[in-house]
């Protein structure tokens, strides 16, 4: 491994604290400038409600023996409406045929805790109709938007503003024996109706409604789709309440708009358990080690960097409890890396190598290992976030990324560091905490220079 002139190594040395400084600002301090605000990279991931808290929403579904499919697509329904207003960090899911639950990550920007509660109210307000009469009866003739709703869509023509429903085949025909039975059409969501003329429809392919208001259209236009769900909800049981976070004390009840979420322990535990366990094994290594904390420190420090940015890259995984487990792991296997390698530069400098030969060649020695290790889990990762779902993506994806940035650190970082080490000619021992050696320790014999004298001479 050649070595960097010594006035080379004090370059970057120095650029290496600058980026560690930069790195460490531009990850974890948020900065305003002006109108602007830089949140940070950590400020920028999607941290699931597992971790936050947040807000939920539990509807029970009076549907008689939904199937699989139409759950799903009720599911899928809810999500949208909710992504298109903003919301990343949203889990929908099934309970047991019965329920389905709605929990919304803590809220930032414009998802204010107020705006929260009311879409989560929406969720069960009520199934979207068009029908002949006000009060349903066995004669009504009733266009179902959960059966005939294609899609809908907001816009302007004109400077105009429009709501329009659009129908599938079953649609048209159902809407079409509406118009001919009335000139009067009721416009219903759940207990709510609303009298609309009808006369003179001719396009039975659409329903269109316009408003001055382009904000009523939009609210108007997510109430109808939380209207179309293929299942139904029953809007007099549903719950919406306030979330706290696994670890956290308990739910707690509140004013939908109270300007705060429930703050969440887990994410104050699951940082500080973080913290704790790189200081520890910081520490650890400090007493043991000596200069080998620092290196060790450094190479954390660019891999959260880099960790950070990659899921930064990946708006839709969400970094939750699990996910924070795989990280901790990923730490410890960075740990054991890091304790086999010194191990191994104490026992090839005690066999009698210099330092600058015992750090080249325990690194030489223990990289085959460590990349096939982590290629193995790489690839693994990978082909596990392929087949995997909910929370499992998140956790094989920090998987793959751990383990990528290992390969990073072995082959880039590692010799980077050592070849600054060894740049500097007499860096004491004792830096590492070694052992000094017996001064006749080093001293090889050559056996030409021996000399044996005869008896008697």
């Amino acid at each position: 491994m050649k070595k960097f002139k010594k006035s080379t190594a004090i370059v970057f040395s120095v650029i290496v604290c600058v980026l560690i400084v930069v790195g460490f600002v531009l990850s974890y301090i948020p900065m305003t400038f002006g109108a602007n605000t830089f949140v940070s990279f950590s400020g920028t991931l999607n941290i699931s409600s597992d971790i936050t808290g947040g807000m939920y929403g539990e509807y029970n579904i009076i549907s008689e023996n939904p199937s699989d499919a139409d759950i799903l697509n009720s599911m899928t329904s809810i999500k949208e409406v909710f992504d298109e207003n903003g919301y990343k960090n949203v889990n929908v899911y099934c309970v047991g045929k019965t329920k389905i639950r709605v929990e919304v990550s803590y809220p930032s920007g414009d998802t204010t805790f107020a705006k929260t509660y009311q879409l989560l109210s929406n969720v069960g307000s009520g199934a979207f109709s068009l029908r002949n009469e006000y009060t349903l009866s066995e004669k009504s003739i009733v266009v179902d938007g959960a059966e005939c709703v294609d899609k809908i869509t907001v816009f302007t023509n004109n400077s105009t503003k429009y709501l329009s429903i659009h129908f599938n085949k079953q649609g048209q025909e159902d809407y079409k024996a509406l118009c001919e039975k009335t000139t009067t059409i009721y416009l219903a969501l759940g207990d709510y109706a609303q009298s609309i003329s009808a006369s003179n429809v001719t396009d039975y392919t659409q329903f269109t409604l316009s408003d001055d208001d382009y904000d009523n259209l939009i609210a108007l236009e997510q109430r109808i789709k939380l209207g179309c769900l293929k299942v139904d909800l029953d809007s007099s049981t549903k719950v919406i309440n306030t979330m706290s976070a696994s670890l956290s004390a308990g739910e707690s009840s509140g004013n939908p708009f109270v300007g705060s979420f429930t703050s969440s322990t887990a994410y104050v535990v699951i940082v500080a358990a973080i913290f704790i366990i790189m200081v520890m094994g910081l520490s650890i290594f400090a007493i043991k080690f000596g200069l080998y904390s620092v290196l060790l420190l450094v190479t954390i420090l660019f891999n959260s960097y880099l960790f950070l940015i990659l899921m930064c890259l990946m708006p839709s995984i969400e970094f939750g409890l699990s996910a924070a487990i795989a990280l901790v792991i990923g730490i410890t296997v960075i740990y054991t890396y890091a304790y086999i390698f010194v191990n191994r530069v104490k026992q090839e400098y005690e066999s009698g190598k210099s330092l600058g030969a015992a750090l080249e060649t325990s690194y030489k020695k223990n990289l085959p290992i460590n990349l096939i290790g982590n290629i193995s889990l790489f690839l693994t990762s990978l082909v596990m976030f392929a087949f995997s779902f909910g929370e499992l993506t998140s956790v094989f994806i920090v998987f793959a990324i751990c383990s990528f940035l290992s390969i990073l650190t072995n082959l880039f970082i590692i010799p980077f560091l050592i070849k600054i080490c060894i740049s500097f000619k007499g860096l004491g021992t004792k830096l590492f905490m070694l052992k000094k050696r017996d001064m006749f320790a080093d001293v090889v014999v050559n056996e030409s220079d021996i000399t044996v004298s005869k008896e008697g001479e």
